[in-house]
């Protein structure tokens, strides 16, 4: 009679813990093996069976080293709760009213006021620091993951992206320093959501190569720096969708359950490529095509929702100073690109158009910036920022610049 007892309490509690793994397997369309093992025991009522296999199933279904965050996530989206904090108050997500996650600082407004004005400011003297030496410089927008003018916060939340980023602009154009704002360029073409990952605060690979398609023009049109057409024409290019592979920054914070996973884009040219990366801080070199050099394909080599990073497929991540040889572009310009992690997915595109790209990641640079942007002897200085709190108070610090 005790062992029918234990029997009954274990199927109580496996059948509560199913509703969690029922939940995950609908999310994503798929069969668990734990919902495929409860239906079998609903069919033949073989208790010892499932209760065999019951432990396998669940941790074939959740990362066991996770369970907490799954099932914390799990129980928030049954809930209905939108706002998950966190002991890291930037660290706080919000579900947006589209289904995607967002990054907020609840009750501080920030990037709004005297503080942009004086980065901008700080941006237009960088700009004119680099026109006495003769080196123009070009500042990139990128967009936002919350487009203009939509309400999609939880009521109560505010987030101040893109006023910070019209504030910045706006002091960019008053000081006469050259920009691109990327964030039309997006709103007026396809879903906006579309351009950015579910779970993760970056924008796509998709986006990315849309934006270099953007970016090679202007190249063109202010700088007479040409990219040939059929490189940034999408039938030049191979795709391979890795479906439900990428669990983003912010759904890290509140595990797969509470707003699914992503996929994730890898492109491939067509046509030859031979390019060199090298990153003195980190001790890599890497030569050869485009997949084996500017891009990491041990980064997807295996599903690793919690632990892997496949955004870092692109670039590798984010290094302090790091350069990239287009052996095939001899001609090209050379261009220095100040950058924060948006510039992952940009930077093996934009090193087609080059021929060397110099990427400089100002949070972790240790340095003198305009000796060793002047040592480069550079056609062009850009800088690929958003308007987020870590992109703008570690953008020009002069303190790093000036001996």
């Amino acid at each position: 009679m005790r062992r029918r007892n234990t029997i009954t309490a274990v199927v109580f509690l496996l059948a509560v813990a199913a509703g969690f793994v029922l939940l995950a397997t609908s999310f994503f369309g798929g069969e668990g093996k734990f919902e495929a093992l409860l239906k079998t025991f609903v069919r033949d009522r073989d208790v010892m069976a499932f209760v065999d296999g019951a432990e396998t199933a669940v941790n074939q279904d959740l990362d066991r080293d996770h369970l907490f965050i799954q099932l914390y996530g799990g129980v928030q989206r049954l809930s209905g709760r939108r706002i998950v904090e966190d002991t890291v108050s930037e660290n706080t997500v919000v579900k947006l009213s589209n289904g995607a996650l967002n990054f907020v600082s609840l009750g501080t407004n920030v990037w709004v006021g005297s503080q942009t004005t004086e980065n901008a400011a700080a941006t237009a003297a960088f700009a004119q620091e680099l026109e006495l030496l003769d080196i123009p410089y070009l500042y990139l927008a990128a967009p936002q993951k919350i487009q203009r003018g939509q309400t999609l916060l939880p009521p109560g939340v505010e987030e101040n992206g893109n006023a910070s980023a019209d504030a910045f602009l706006a002091e960019l154009d008053r000081q006469g320093t050259d920009y691109v704002d990327l964030r039309p360029l997006f709103e007026n073409n396809g879903i906006y959501s579309s351009w950015f990952f579910k779970t993760d605060h970056h924008w796509k690979p998709e986006a990315a190569f849309f934006a270099w398609q953007e970016l090679a023009g202007v190249l063109e049109d202010r700088y007479g720096f040409r990219t040939d057409p059929a490189l940034t024409s999408p039938a030049s290019w191979s795709t391979q969708v890795l479906e439900d592979f990428f669990l983003g920054s912010q759904g890290k914070r509140v595990g797969s359950l509470y707003a699914g996973v992503d996929d994730i884009t890898l492109y491939t040219p067509k046509f030859d490529t031979n390019l060199t990366y090298a990153c003195p801080a980190y001790g890599f070199t890497r030569t050869g095509p485009f997949n084996q050099s500017v891009c990491f394909p041990e980064r997807v080599e295996e599903q690793d929702w919690f632990n892997g990073n496949p955004y870092t497929y692109y670039a590798g991540g984010d290094y302090p100073l790091a350069t990239i040889t287009n052996h095939n572009n001899p001609d090209g310009p050379r261009v220095v690109m100040l950058r924060d992690s948006f510039a992952c997915a940009l930077t093996p595109f934009l090193a087609l158009s080059c021929s060397e790209l110099v990427t400089i990641d100002l949070r972790y640079f240790e340095g003198d910036l305009l000796d060793t942007i002047g040592s480069y002897d550079p056609d062009l200085v850009l800088t690929l920022y958003t308007a987020s709190t870590t992109g703008l108070e570690n953008m020009f610090q002069f303190d790093k610049t000036e001996g």
